[in-house]
């Protein structure tokens, strides 16, 4: 008896009578499905004194002849099912075979699987599939072998990374051993104030539990000389060890030395970095990530001409948050981002300069970040956005130099004239008087020369921050209090109903040669989107993709709507409708755009509204649903 008859049974065996229709309300289902089960159960208790009959008017109720026999088969009943969870849908199956898989030692024999879990050989398959598409994301494979079965093959970092994915909310659910776990990791981030994230906390007391887990099962982390070694020396790794007396002393087992690394590798890529960290705990940028900043921003302006290339506040806000992202891109760690869904509907612009800024980290680490990434990267933008709108608040830099008095003043000339609308002041100074500087003077260290004492603000490791090619003026920004018309970015020659094409390729070639065709754009165009979708995601979740070009190229902003009659794969998610935008090569305005990747959003976003645009394919349906979204924006984003 599967767990939905089980369910029945306990309801019935409570109650005088209940409906089909409650039942299927009660466990998730159809009422023709409650009125097979309710006959297939009567077949299987007819022999052991109990059938479940139904009164006309009233519903159903469970009539038993033999007492003594009834509670015979359904004591062993229950206690089957009790030492066996039988998973009932699919979404439950595929969670269920995920954890059975990671917990078997050896193959496992598909026909032992369907039986125990009352499925067919086809519906098991069926689930193994999506189980093989999931672990592929971490690098895990299903092992096949002949007249043994199956078996999950991968890394140990990799498996932690997957069972941390897939089971990491249940887990929080009254569970007193995480409960240990969090008061341990707590205490010891308290007195060490290390800052990370709330969602950052709730990701590592999940892995610190899974880790536990795999070691008593005699799964350990192999880590290679390298990374044993960067940590030996991080402050992470102090607090990692830290960590781990707690969790020994509690939970009585031993962390090996690759596990305490391991913890430590968890922490760096989860800080929180603050300018006012405590003084042991040095903020280093390097060369390398500021260059990265700077051909994000580069980036940005190329593709929606808002200049930031020297706006000081966001270079250093993106730089520090590429240090803990660094590392879990080495380890390929992802960090969930609660506030996704709100980033994308209340800073979609912000997102919208993010997911472009990103691409740079792709194409250099090669790697593809998520929509959850992209989102902390939005927060960064979002701020930038607001500050062109106020004054913006100068900073106060030391200059370290290790070079003559001449060449020292010409750096600091340099810097000063580079940015001379974001800082107030250059002091110039030697590694060797660096400690006798008041610290709470200045903002930001740059320097020349590697800094080996403790200090409590950021420091910025340069050569020459910016050379010649990359200095350029800072842009006045004009405010307007125009408001974007709907009908200026949705024309109806640019509205495609009903697109018949089986791939992504097949609509986007489609797509973008129509949109060149008529705005009379060069074959750059075509190239230029094809480029930003190798880049990066463009799928937008709720059936919708958002392409853009790369970089702007037509001289006016629009979107051209395709709908779809039938779904296409984008990137592992389904498709209907795609909105090809193009970004105007001209200075805009940030409250312009502002308005128009919002009430775009808004529509994206909404369930009800793509549903009626694929039901519909009208355009002036759609112009009226904009239009009223459109309305219902503030005034002043």
């Amino acid at each position: 008896m599967d767990r939905r008859k089980r369910q029945i049974l306990d309801i019935l065996s409570d109650k005088e009578y209940d409906t089909a229709q409650h039942l299927a309300q009660q466990i998730h289902v159809g009422t023709k499905t409650i009125r097979n089960l309710l006959k297939e159960m009567n077949q299987e208790m007819e022999a052991y004194g109990a059938v479940i009959r139904s009164k006309y008017g009233v519903g159903y109720y469970l009539h038993i002849s033999d007492k003594e026999k009834f509670d015979s088969i359904k004591g062993k009943i229950y206690s089957r099912l009790a030492d066996e969870y039988l998973p009932g849908t699919s979404e439950e199956r595929i969670q269920y075979l995920l954890e059975y898989l990671f917990n078997s030692p050896s193959y496992v024999k598909l026909d032992e699987l369907s039986d125990s879990l009352y499925i067919s050989k086809r519906t098991l398959t069926a689930d193994l599939k999506e189980v093989e598409q999931y672990i592929n994301q971490f690098n895990i494979k299903v092992i096949r072998k002949p007249n043994y079965g199956i078996k999950l093959e991968g890394g140990e970092f990799d498996a932690r990374l997957c069972i941390a994915s897939f089971s990491g909310n249940r887990l929080h659910k009254g569970n007193q051993s995480m409960d240990e776990i969090a008061v341990c990791v707590s205490s010891v981030l308290k007195s060490n104030d290390y800052y990370i994230t709330g969602a950052s906390y709730q990701n590592l007391v999940v892995h610190l539990y899974i880790a536990i887990s795999r070691i008593m099962e005699c799964h350990y982390v192999p880590l290679s000389k390298e990374p044993m070694e960067q940590m030996n020396d991080r402050f992470e790794y102090r607090i990692a060890k830290e960590i781990v007396i707690q969790l020994e002393s509690a939970f009585h087992i031993s962390f090996p030395e690759t596990e305490i690394v391991y913890i430590a590798i968890h922490l760096a890529g989860k800080k929180m970095i603050y300018p006012a960290d405590e003084a042991e705990q040095n903020v280093i940028i390097t060369q390398e990530i500021s260059d990265l900043v700077i051909s994000m921003l580069e980036r940005v302006y190329d593709l929606f001409k808002f200049d930031f290339r020297s706006d000081l506040e966001l270079q250093m806000l993106l730089c520090q948050h590429l240090v803990p992202l660094s590392v879990r891109i080495k380890y390929d760690m992802n960090l969930k981002n609660p506030l996704l869904r709100d980033v994308k509907e209340k800073f979609c612009l912000s997102y919208a300069m993010a997911s472009s800024g990103v691409t740079v980290l792709n194409e250099y680490f090669h790697v593809l970040l998520s929509e959850d990434e992209i989102a902390y990267f939005a927060f960064a933008f979002a701020l930038a956005l607001e500050r062109k709108k106020t004054e913006i608040q100068k900073k106060n830099i030391l200059l370290v130099c290790s070079s003559g008095r001449g060449s020292a003043k010409l750096l600091q000339y340099k810097y000063q004239n580079s940015f001379k609308d974001y800082i107030n002041n250059i002091t110039v100074c030697d590694v060797g008087s660096l400690l006798k500087k008041d610290f709470t003077n200045y903002d930001y260290i740059f320097t020349t020369v590697p800094i080996t004492v403790a200090v409590p603000i950021p420091i910025l490791e340069v050569q020459y921050f910016l050379d010649d090619k990359d200095i350029v003026n800072v842009k006045k920004v004009l405010t307007s209090e125009k408001t974007s018309q709907v009908g200026h970015y949705y024309k109806k020659e640019m509205f495609l109903p009903h697109l018949k094409f089986r791939t992504k390729e097949e609509v986007l070639r489609c797509m973008c040669h129509f949109v060149m065709e008529e705005k009379k754009l060069p074959e750059e165009f075509y190239e230029s989107v094809l480029k930003r979708e190798r880049l990066a995601k463009t799928a937008f979740g709720n059936m919708v993709a958002m392409p853009h070009v790369y970089k702007a190229i037509s001289e006016e902003t629009f979107v051209c709507v395709g709908i779809l009659d039938e779904p296409v794969d984008w990137g592992g998610q389904k498709v209907r409708a795609v909105f090809l935008v193009s970004i105007a090569n001209k200075d805009h305005t940030s409250v312009e755009l502002q308005r128009f990747y919002q009430m775009t959003a808004a529509f994206l976003l909404s369930q009800k509204q793509i549903q009626n645009l694929v039901k519909k394919q009208d355009y002036e349906a759609f112009i009226k649903a904009m239009i009223s979204i459109e309305e219902q924006l503030p005034k002043e984003l």
